[in-house]
């Protein structure tokens, strides 16, 4: 089963699906698109108070509801796509930013002008915290363009999560060859569509899996859509 363990599907909780509508239209894309299971991931900002978490969790299983109605089996999951800051591990003990699936996993995010000192010393603070960070899209920061740089954020312990649009091509070519260098170097755990909403930044993944079938084999696509998001969800270590 496709996993897509980073996706801004709730409705009217952030900048993702502006309304239920479009909600459903998302859905009805990620079953096209042969996506069997997604990981809400809505924003989470430092200061936000448990009452924004409460109203997430409450659209997070209405959605779920509707998703299993539209189609059987298919499989919701809720966590954050955190902007890291000092306070994130806090944020995290306190239960006012959630975890992927309720895991040790943690997608978080940076500005894209972050440095590599930066993110290299978040994954540490968390690390330390006994969370599991999951860059979120990779690709975007100045401070991991280099396959060094990723590969040391990699034995410190980090997962690496890309974008499908990144390896089909729609953020630039340079992007591209970037992203399929890391995956061919086995420095990317998993993949995400990072879907807003139903016209642009939609939640595609079937055009991502067709084109890393061919350049780096099935095998690998599998691992990082299948197989890591799974043993993901399940709190299991995922191996490079």
């Amino acid at each position: 089963m496709v996993i897509d363990v980073h996706c801004h599907i709730l409705p009217k909780v952030d900048d993702g699906a502006r309304d239920s509508g479009t909600t459903v239209k998302m859905l009805e894309m990620a079953f096209q698109e042969g996506i069997g299971g997604m990981i809400a991931t809505p924003h989470y900002e430092y200061g936000m108070d448990r009452s924004v978490l409460n109203k997430r969790k409450k659209t997070f299983e209405a959605v779920r509801q509707i998703a299993m109605e539209m189609k059987p089996g298919f499989q919701m999951y809720l966590g954050n796509e955190i902007f890291y800051s000092d306070s994130t591990i806090s944020a995290l003990e306190e239960g006012t930013a959630l975890p992927l699936n309720g895991t040790r996993y943690v997608l978080i995010e940076f500005p894209v002008y972050a440095e590599f000192s930066d993110i290299s010393r978040a994954v540490r603070n968390m690390q330390y915290a006994g969370f599991i960070p999951v860059l979120a899209h990779i690709e975007r920061y100045k401070g991991t363009k280099k396959l060094d740089q990723v590969r040391e954020l990699v034995e410190l312990g980090a997962c690496i999560q890309v974008n499908a649009s990144s390896v089909t091509g729609k953020m630039g070519w340079l992007s591209q060859k970037y992203v399929v260098n890391l995956i061919q170097k086995n420095l990317v755990h998993l993949l995400g569509t990072d879907a807003h909403g139903c016209v642009h930044r939609r939640p595609e993944m079937r055009e991502c899996l067709m084109y890393l079938n061919k350049k780096v084999g099935v095998r690998a696509a599998n691992q990082l859509s299948r197989i890591n998001p799974m043993k993901l969800l399940g709190g299991e270590e995922i191996r490079g």
